[in-house]
């Protein structure tokens, strides 16, 4: 398995100098070597190869001032985004996508039709070296004057994965003005322990994030999406008056607009992130050994929820959670089985008989007379379903544990939201 370690990188003002020098100089090789796959492409031609693209621009000025390990890693990229092309147009010209996809662009401003940096690629763990104090680069013949061989740079953050270390990218954010080290890491597979079978079923809602049943345990446990749902609104609400603001000045975007969006998206990750990490310390908690999950794929083109739903079109990126669950699930050796989820919400978990629902959240049964909330019953009927059982859950007077999210991590309604970092939080109180 590979995973990417992410650290912040504190250059000084001189290296800060380097790094740009050394960014501008992949930004011109990409450019070229765009240039020339597109005009083949314009021109009806095959678009060369990695192999005859090394050998066309071995002798090129772009590439020759760089490190060749980051020159062959440039071309590798522009390769790749040109094989991510044509397998998009081959899913368009299947009718798989309604759009059909760009071609790979240069990278430059488009108003200012300036080159820009982006991305400094590096081939081999042979050409850097990272620890959790500094990473040390290779540096361009013509830059080692008084600086010698190699450039040092201080970073901060934590390396979680540790294993055999692969490619490396140093990429400079904009909004931010900072740059970042992301290091691929290849890590061996979790050894499995040979243990008694157990499942797990996880219902994923927008209203309810996940609900999650387990064999064994009569409670289920339910994380509330209220909490990050209004967090969601309120940079949103943020968002449309930065969007006003340049509408009235005749502008279309700005540096504040593009952080807006930045600090909505990742404290929408930071909530899916603590989800994911709760829903696998319950899972290996009760043991469990497999975990099976509704597949959402093409829910949206499914069914009509209105073009102006922005709780189903924009808050619920049911796909990213579900990565974030898997991945997580895969780290803890926990074997993760997608399932069909249709009628699992329509359908009695004790019966298996038509539900009525007469509230948002709550079903009742007409033939059994069980009252459930929605997305329990939903999670249960996923459990029966992904172990073959059909139905026949057995009717508990206990009410699910619902978990609320306070910024930081995933607690009981009935926990203080100014509890330690070490405090029992609601996945302890289920077990």
């Amino acid at each position: 398995m590979k995973y990417t370690n992410v650290v912040r990188v504190l250059p000084d003002k001189r290296q800060k100098q380097v790094l740009e020098i050394i960014g501008d100089r992949c930004a011109a090789l990409w450019n070229t070597i765009q240039y020339r796959c597109r005009q083949a492409f314009f021109e009806g031609e095959p678009v060369p190869s990695y192999e005859t693209l090394c050998s066309e621009f071995k002798e090129h000025p772009a590439y020759k001032a760089l490190p060749a390990h980051i020159g062959q890693e440039v071309i590798k990229k522009a390769r790749k985004a040109w094989d991510s092309f044509f397998a998009l147009l081959r899913l368009y010209r299947k009718g798989e996508m309604e759009r059909p996809p760009r071609i790979p662009r240069y990278w430059k401003d488009r108003r200012t039709r300036r080159r820009i940096f982006c991305i400094i690629p590096v081939k081999a763990p042979t050409s850097y070296s990272l620890n959790a104090r500094c990473l040390s680069l290779t540096l361009p013949q013509d830059l080692r004057k008084g600086q010698g061989d190699r450039l040092v740079l201080h970073t901060k953050g934590v390396l979680r994965f540790h294993g055999t270390p692969k490619t490396l990218e140093l990429k400079y954010d904009r909004v931010k003005k900072r740059w970042y080290a992301h290091q691929v890491v290849e890590v061996p597979e979790p050894v499995r322990r040979t243990r008694p079978e157990k499942r797990a079923a996880l219902d994923l809602g927008a209203r309810t994030l996940a609900a999650l049943a387990i064999e064994g345990f009569h409670r289920q446990i339910l994380f509330s999406g209220r909490g990050v749902w209004k967090d969601f609104l309120y940079w949103t609400k943020r968002i449309a008056e930065e969007q006003a603001r340049l509408s009235r000045a005749g502008r279309r975007t700005s540096r504040q607009l593009r952080r807006l969006y930045q600090v909505r998206t990742r404290r929408l990750k930071h909530a899916f992130v603590a989800l994911a990490a709760e829903t696998t310390r319950i899972l290996k908690r009760h043991r469990v050994t497999t975990l099976f999950f509704e597949d959402l794929t093409g829910i949206r083109e499914d069914m009509d929820f209105g073009p102006g739903n922005l709780l189903v079109h924009n808050f619920w990126a049911f796909r990213m959670l579900r990565n974030l669950i898997e991945a997580a699930c895969v780290r803890a050796g926990i074997e993760v089985i997608p399932v069909e989820p249709r009628g699992t919400s329509s359908r009695c978990a004790v019966c298996g008989s038509p539900l009525e629902r007469f509230v948002r959240h709550k079903v009742s049964c007409s033939k059994c007379g069980c009252v459930w909330h929605a997305d329990a019953n939903a999670a249960i009927n996923i459990l029966f379903l992904g172990s073959s059982k059909g139905h026949g859950a057995e009717a508990t007077p206990l009410k699910p544990l619902a978990l609320r999210w306070n910024r930081h991590r995933w607690v009981s309604r009935f926990e203080s939201a100014a509890g330690t970092l070490y405090a029992a939080s609601g996945s302890r109180m289920a077990a």
